[in-house]
């Protein structure tokens, strides 16, 4: 029993290590008053304003950061993003379905509002190039959330996964 115990105490779960780096941002877009939004509010970044910019279907004239989040992505568990710190209102819950292949991730989204799941969605995210959901109403104009792959780590296929 105690080489048992002994192998297994060194096995490693290679399902916690992580395979890249996921931020979600909250952001409020109205076409009114962006400070009803709260006055201490700054800008989305310079790259999440000018992906937004060329949407058709989510256009405002003026969008503040509400909040975000950057997590880890493990393997095969799901990972939560909270981009409200101190409140639990609004959550994504978000695991990888497969391995990365080259830039690109295929992921199960969750969008959970006020402990409900609003939401599911399998999307394929590349880095560099950011999802945006289009959430609730909100004090005159309209909650998006924006998941962005930050980072990914692509393993090199072994010796046998080549043949």
């Amino acid at each position: 029993v105690s080489v048992l115990s002994a192998q297994t105490s060194k096995s490693k779960d290679t399902g916690t290590d992580s395979v890249g780096e996921l931020k979600v941002s909250l952001i409020f877009g109205t076409d009114s008053d962006a400070d009803q939004a709260g006055k201490d509010l700054k800008q989305p970044s310079e790259i999440q304003l000018a992906a937004l910019k060329k949407l058709k279907t989510i256009r405002f004239s003026h969008y503040r950061l509400l909040g975000e989040d950057q997590q880890p992505i493990l393997r095969s568990y799901e990972n939560w993003a909270n981009p409200m710190k101190n409140s639990k209102e609004i959550l994504l819950s978000f695991q990888p379905r497969g391995k990365p292949i080259d830039d690109h991730l295929k992921m199960d989204l969750e969008f959970w509002q006020s402990h409900k799941k609003i939401m599911k969605s399998g999307p394929t995210l590349k880095k560099g190039k950011p999802l945006f959901i289009q959430g609730p109403a909100w004090r005159g104009g309209k909650i998006i959330i924006a998941v962005e792959l930050m980072s990914l780590v692509v393993e090199k296929p072994s010796k046998l996964e080549k043949k």
